[in-house]
């Protein structure tokens, strides 16, 4: 997925579960839009300073509230 696929579906403060080097999955929210690096698009994180490359991260579903 491209920087801009994810920020046409994803903005600043999406839910996230993201993958870290030691295989535990972790539950966080962005905090950038994401941009390219030569590897690879990447997105700031709560929590973690740099960016993230994209394919560790996955967008939680968005859960749709009812109205009252």
């Amino acid at each position: 997925m491209t920087a801009a696929e994810w920020n046409a579906k994803n903005g600043i403060g999406a839910g996230v579960v993201v993958k870290l080097d030691d295989g535990r999955l972790w539950h966080t929210k962005t905090r950038s839009v994401a941009w390219e690096l030569g590897h690879g698009p990447v997105v700031m994180l709560e929590g973690k300073s740099g960016g993230y490359d994209l394919s560790r991260v996955k967008a939680m579903e968005r859960q749709d509230t009812p109205l009252a």
